[in-house]
């Protein structure tokens, strides 16, 4: 068996060129053959210098290390190394650890200084035209991404969002077109968009850097659905401007929330502290349902847009934000202000239509109608009768009982007796009842007219449904020669 040397520096360097040059619109049919054989490639690799190539260097000789480790060591079905599998295990499970360590010491820190009301976290929501597999990672598309500053103080500060007009690559774009028709609703390629990703990473992080802490770029925050598509995104960005990943940290909202909770849940009755955790997922689930159609806040293609407004970048980091204020502004004694702190429904124009017409005092104004003119319904009750009974009163309805007559019933078993009304005369002379156990006349002679069982009436059998009558009709047909009856 061939020992496994690995890749070397050059190759580590192609694959990010050519990361880079996609980003710039670029496309390789040949992949790695085609950047292989490009001279600027080339020409960009001789040109670095030695302390340049040393990133590449190190990351061929780790990629070596690894592969040696891995040649003989077990693998699951998919091919791919269980003990890598568990060191991968092991880096996030040490990676949320210092996730709850960094969230537990700021949270503290700001509370004993008394400023965890000013204290701000940056939030960042994506969307994305396709999915695709590479190296058994899910790498996802952008087509929009929203980053805001919050503070429980003053809510959404900043935000900084993005439209991205990138050519979707071959064979993806159906999947964006039923993407964005089933979700956000961007169109694909976008003119008002962004199309170099290089130039996304500058303005990225030029939001950033004002917000920096001791050099280095404040957490990210999303919720545990978007880390992946957040995580693809910064990768996406940080290959097209040839920079680190890893200066970046995707930490959950879910656990800022808990954090926040063991705080300010000290001040509320109505809350348990052990299930906060819980309660954190279910809050930025319930935020979509009731928060899901409030609009003011969208962005220029979602404003002027009928639907996938709800799911504007824009809009959800607005939705986090008032999920925040609604369980932490009161316990803390801030106060809130509508559009910081919670919607303001007087920036939406539905909202305006909405309370007028909560408020609109209807008064039915019905003409008098003749009955001659009135239209009869299916049950034979004209509508202006149905309408003044409706609005009887109950003293009215109990006048009009005691005026009924008593129903008249009856007894035709008495045959030969006439009927006497009150004043005793002959009312009228009614009809003897029929005999029992006896029919009518008419379904009496129903025989005379239906169509009888017969041989020559007989329903249709048989695969087409011809008639029995029919097929005896056919056999009775005259032979062809000397005539019927001939023997």
């Amino acid at each position: 068996m061939p020992k496994n040397k690995g890749r070397n520096a050059f190759y580590f360097f192609m694959i990010d060129w050519k990361k880079r040059e996609e980003a710039r619109g670029c496309t390789f049919p040949n992949d790695l053959k085609d950047v292989q054989a490009s001279q600027k490639c080339n020409e960009e690799w001789q040109s670095l210098t030695k302390q340049q190539k040393g990133l590449y260097e190190a990351r061929a000789k780790k990629n070596k290390i690894q592969s040696e480790r891995n040649t003989n060591s077990k693998k699951t079905t998919f091919g791919e190394p269980i003990k890598f599998l568990e060191e991968e295990e092991k880096a996030k499970r040490e990676f949320r650890l210092d996730m709850h360590e960094y969230l537990e010491s700021t949270i503290i820190r700001a509370v004993n200084h008394n400023v965890l009301p000013q204290l701000k976290f940056c939030f960042i929501h994506v969307n994305w035209f396709f999915t695709k597999i590479v190296d058994n990672i899910t790498e996802y598309f952008p087509a929009e991404y929203a980053i805001g500053v919050f503070s429980l103080e003053n809510g959404i500060e900043d935000i900084h969002h993005t439209i991205v007009n990138a050519p979707i690559p071959l064979g993806y774009k159906r999947q964006a077109l039923e993407t964005s028709r089933s979700n956000h609703n961007i169109p694909i390629e976008n003119q008002n968009g962004e199309s170099n990703f290089a130039v996304m990473y500058e303005k990225f992080t030029n939001f950033l850097k004002h917000r920096k802490i001791v050099d280095r770029y404040p957490p990210l925050y999303t919720i545990k659905g978007l880390t992946g598509a957040v995580q693809s995104l910064i990768t996406k960005l940080c290959d097209a401007a040839g920079q680190d990943k890893e200066q970046f940290l995707i930490y959950e909202i879910e656990s800022l929330f808990k954090h926040l909770a063991d705080e300010a849940y000290k001040k509320r009755a109505d809350r348990d502290i052990q299930h906060t955790a819980a309660y954190a997922e279910y809050t930025f689930t319930r935020l979509d349902s009731k928060y899901l159609y409030k609009r003011g806040n969208e962005c220029l293609i979602h404003e002027f847009m009928e639907g996938g407004s709800e799911y504007c970048s824009k809009l959800v980091l607005y939705r986090w934000a008032w999920g925040m204020c609604e369980e932490f502004c009161e316990p803390l004694q801030i106060d809130m202000k509508p559009g910081v702190h919670f919607p303001d429904d007087t920036d939406c124009t539905y909202k305006l239509i909405t309370q007028s017409m909560a408020n609109l005092d209807i008064k039915l104004e019905i003409p008098q109608i003749s009955d001659q003119c009135s239209v009869v319904s299916a049950t034979g009750v004209r509508e202006q009768h149905r309408i003044k009974v409706s609005e009887r009163t109950y003293e009215e309805k109990m006048v009009l009982r005691s005026k009924c007559q008593p129903v008249t019933v009856v007894d035709h078993s008495k045959l030969n007796e006439p009927i006497i009304d009150g004043s005793g005369h002959k009312k009228f002379d009614e009809r003897p009842m029929r005999a029992p156990n006896t029919i009518s006349y008419v379904a009496a002679t129903m025989d005379d007219y239906a169509p009888k069982n017969d041989e020559t009436n007989f329903p249709p059998i048989g695969g087409r449904g011809v008639l029995h009558r029919k097929i005896k009709e056919v056999s009775r047909k005259a032979s062809l020669g000397r005539g019927q009856g001939y023997a």
